[in-house]
């Protein structure tokens, strides 16, 4: 059987990979200046909106909400006013205005300003951005962006929304720290945990990190810089590697999901609209002229505004979202409705959209079977599927399943790749990716190489270290591949990497050491619900509205926005904890889960042989995920697609399926009586929806920040 690319359908995406949208556009300092400092907001502001305010998380799952908001302000306001600004006389004005406005409200304190408060930092931006933009437009310019140069903030916000809270921030701080300060005789963590701690990876700042959870007392008081240096050095070399690492292999991926399995990366299409209606001779983005969109933004805003007044005590009604049904014996079905979800479940394929929920509803049946037929397992897994820890197994098989079949369809791609990489191949084309092949392999390969030796160096053994990067690796490909294809804002694996090598394989094999090492991968590899790698696909969706000789700067700017996220985030949280004391910021980030990690890592350290049946489930996951992949790619009526199958058990798709179910119902309605032309229409309604939603959100958390307000909570992505 012939494997290649048809010579066509070769040209054609040869010619679209030529298409200059831009028509010229280049990339200048402008993109980097308002780049730069939108991803610092955001990787700052988010964190302390969820954990001071207690609002909205905008920096949770792949909805990205917090990006999406600040690119909306970007291109509603901010761009908007710089295009009008294209006179001397205008561009003075509004400079001086700004100016007015920032004196007006922080002059009173001058002496006694917050520097870590965002609105000040967001202010003071605005005041720089207009007079920056005055001598641009005297020599005939201006600051505001073209198409090419929102491609790479959007890109750059996308990579800040993976580290700023869920992915990485709010995860590394209590991890590091919680082990002395939760320590007691009751729990024994000194007693069998600290033996085996890896050195220069903890922070021990002398107090058991009492300041750090407690905060400091008074002015007598200092924060232990000094006992953060090593941790952080350490922690950076291999976190670094990783995200290097995740970025090279999404380059490696992109072509082949892009173009020659045609994924449709239902969440990239928020910022592709965007994108494709800003025009330089107009100074309204035409995605605001859209009047379906309005009507369909209009639902959540309502709907979450009225919720947002009852918080101030206004007497308004509002509208109960949710409701449970009962199914099969014990089990209940869940609906509830989430606006973004809604829209971004418009934009999947209507196959794979009723995949999603037929297997969630046959999970749900075969959870009932479990309890009927007496199938209960013995151990306790988190962060997956931790009611049915065999669907856990279950699960985790057919998503390894999915990702190893993916590699072997598009083995002729990735072969070409690696002979790119090694100059046997030249005819191979990567001058339209945002890092050549040859870079590509190397930060992938050179990334692994140093995350192996770094948890060699911390006493795992080799082999343990090379089966749980094997494990971890696929599972990301496996949730990315769900994310670019299904589009599911919200997922999370049916198992985490360290729970199958630890528990699947046995804790007796693998050794006491390693169990505390794994249980560290809980910043990176466990309960991790947006990842870089998952937000760079996205982000590579998009340079496709960018001109070729443009792209390779995106490598580099995302590997600024991983500094700038990183750095951002973890210095606004490391205050903040100091200041107020981290027991006072979020009770699961700096309590409920070091807790449950170091409590699994102490029951797990004692010595445990293979667990056969969970081996089981995973083979027959495994097996019943080959058969449904053959059987939709030989049977043309098959009804579903089976990427349901690894999350359909999991507890996220509680909250998914309806909206996915409601989305599928919805488009092929549209389609059978509207046609193509019908949906086309029909989409930025839906586009709508999840910009309603975000504005909503990201508009409260400005409210409750002027007001003071705190637990003002709307929406859950």
């Amino acid at each position: 059987m012939n494997r290649a690319i048809p010579q066509e359908y070769g040209e054609h995406l040869a010619e679209r990979r030529e298409r200059v949208l831009g028509g010229g556009e280049r990339l200048s300092f402008r993109a980097f200046w308002v780049g730069g400092f939108l991803s610092f907001f955001l990787a700052v502001g988010a964190p302390y909106g969820n954990m001071i305010l207690r609002g909205s998380f905008m920096a949770m799952d792949f909805s990205t909400p917090g990006a999406i908001f600040l690119f909306l302000f970007l291109i509603g306001l901010l761009n908007c006013a710089l295009k009008l600004a294209r006179r001397p006389s205008v561009a003075l004005g509004l400079a001086a205005s700004s100016t007015a406005a920032w004196l007006v409200v922080y002059r009173p304190a001058l002496g006694n300003l917050d520097f870590y408060s965002p609105g000040l930092m967001m202010a003071t931006f605005l005041v720089l951005t207009t007079w920056l933009n005055l001598p641009v437009v005297l020599r005939g310019g201006s600051l505001a962006l073209n198409r090419s140069e929102l491609v790479l903030v959007y890109a750059m916000l996308l990579i800040v929304s993976a580290l700023c809270t869920m992915g990485l921030a709010e995860q590394f701080l209590p991890i590091v720290t919680a082990m002395f300060y939760f320590a007691t005789p009751e729990n024994r963590w000194a007693e069998k945990l600290f033996p085996h701690l890896p050195e220069g990876v903890m922070v021990d700042d002398g107090t058991d990190s009492r300041l750090f959870y407690e905060g400091l007392s008074g002015p007598e008081e200092a924060i232990p810089y000094a006992s953060w240096v090593e941790p952080l050095l350490w922690w950076g070399v291999f976190l670094l590697a990783l995200y290097v690492m995740m970025v090279s292999v999404a380059v490696i991926l992109r072509r082949q999901w892009m173009d020659r399995e045609r994924l449709a990366y239902p969440i990239a299409q928020v910022g592709l609209a965007m994108i494709r209606s800003e025009h330089a001779d107009r100074a309204v983005n035409g995605f605001f002229k859209r009047p379906v969109m309005w009507l369909g933004a209009a639902l959540p805003l309502a709907q979450g505004s009225l919720r947002g007044l009852k918080f101030y005590e206004v007497p308004v009604p509002t509208t109960r979202l949710e409701w449970n049904l009962p199914f099969i014996g014990r089990q209940t079905l869940h609906l509830s409705v989430n606006f973004a979800v809604l829209g971004f479940s418009y934009f999947i394929n209507a196959n794979i959209a009723a995949g999603i929920w037929f297997f969630h509803l046959i999970s749900t049946a075969e959870k009932q079977l479990l309890i009927l037929t007496g199938l209960q397992s013995s151990q306790k897994i988190g962060l997956g599927v931790s009611d049915y820890p065999f669907l856990g197994y279950q699960g985790v098989g057919a998503l390894l399943a999915m990702v190893v079949a993916g590699l072997w369809v598009g083995r002729e791609h990735y072969w070409r790749v690696l002979r790119k990489a090694v100059g046997l191949a030249p005819e191979v084309r990567d001058d339209d990716e945002i890092l050549s092949y040859r870079g590509a392999v190397a930060g992938a390969l050179g990334g692994t190489a140093v995350m192996t030796a770094w948890l060699s160096y911390m006493g795992t053994p080799m082999w343990v270290t090379l089966l749980f990067l094997l494990v971890a690796v696929l599972i990301f490909i496996g949730i990315t591949r769900i994310v670019t294809e299904a589009g599911l804002a919200v997922v999370r694996g049916p198992m985490i990497a360290g729970d199958l090598v630890v528990q699947g394989v046995g804790s007796s094999l693998i050794g006491p050491a390693a169990v505390v090492n794994l249980s560290l991968a809980h910043v990176w590899a466990a309960d991790i619900r947006v990842f870089v790698m998952g937000t760079a696909s996205n982000a590579l969706k998009m340079i496709e509205e960018m001109e070729p000789r443009n792209r390779r700067t995106v490598f580099w700017c995302m590997i600024a926005a991983l500094f700038i996220g990183a750095a951002g985030s973890l210095w606004m949280i490391f205050h903040m904890a100091y200041l107020h004391g981290a027991l006072n910021l979020n009770g699961w980030f700096f309590q409920g889960l070091p807790r449950y990690a170091y409590d699994a890592a102490l029951r797990n350290i004692e010595p445990q042989g293979t667990y056969w049946p969970g081996v089981g489930f995973f083979g027959a996951g495994a097996a019943a995920m080959v058969t449904l992949m053959w059987l939709r790619h030989r049977l043309p009526w098959w009804p579903v697609h089976p990427i349901g199958l690894p999350i359909g058990a999991t507890p996220m798709m509680n909250r998914l399926w309806f909206n996915v179910f409601v989305a599928w119902v919805v488009k092929l309605g549209v389609l059978r009586y509207g046609g193509a032309s019908g949906y086309q229409k029909s989409q930025p309604f839906f586009l709508g929806l999840i910009s309603g939603q975000v504005l909503c959100s990201g508009g409260w958390l400005v409210i409750d920040y002027f007001t003071g307000a705190v637990g003002n909570y709307l929406y859950e992505i």
